[in-house]
């Protein structure tokens, strides 16, 4: 039985519609949600959930990465937004300012990610599409009184992207669902 609703385009389908697509400029978001879903496709390809994000500075892509939960071994604590999160805390050792950064994902951060997305700082964090089962911006009121407090500091929500966007991005989520689901209850690690 499938945890997920069943996805309504194939991976190649999806591949040639990002592919295609141009940001469009009513949207402020498509560039950076675009990198995402394209990062979110490469996780799924990898073998672990598809989920993507970048780390974004003045309009620029500092950082993008996506989940490598499963591969290329197994770390439960790589989602995508922490990918993201760990390269650039590697790469750029006690920034300062985070809170002039803009992080992208293509799926709703659950709470895990979210508390660290809180915990660093970041200024403002956009998500493409929802994640109804596990996504925790609709109920950051539940965290523990201290990340809502210090979450009062940043600016959480949906991504200004175009609705294809938006599609595009749970579709990406919904390919790598079923068949990641599948191994992860059978207990298997790795592609």
């Amino acid at each position: 039985m499938a945890l997920y609703p069943t996805a309504e385009m194939t991976l190649e389908e999806l591949e040639h519609a990002i592919a295609q697509y141009q940001p469009d400029d009513r949207h402020s978001h498509d560039p950076f949600v675009k990198v995402a879903i394209e990062e979110s496709i490469a996780a799924f390809k990898e073998g672990n959930y598809a989920v993507g994000a970048c780390l974004v500075r003045d309009g620029r892509v500092v950082v993008s990465g996506h989940n490598r939960v499963y591969y290329p071994y197994f770390r439960s604590d790589l989602h995508g937004e922490m990918d993201v999160m760990t390269q650039f805390e590697d790469e750029y050792r006690n920034a300062p300012n985070v809170d002039e950064y803009e992080l992208f994902t293509s799926l709703e951060p659950c709470a895990m990610c979210t508390i660290r997305l809180i915990t660093a700082g970041v200024g403002k964090v956009f998500y493409a599409s929802l994640d109804e089962e596990s996504g925790m911006m609709a109920t950051m009121d539940r965290l523990t009184p201290v990340w809502v407090e210090m979450a009062q500091r940043q600016e959480f929500g949906m991504a200004r992207c175009s609705p294809e966007l938006q599609y595009w991005a749970k579709q990406s989520w919904l390919i790598s669902a079923e068949v990641t689901q599948q191994r992860t209850i059978r207990g298997e690690r790795g592609v």
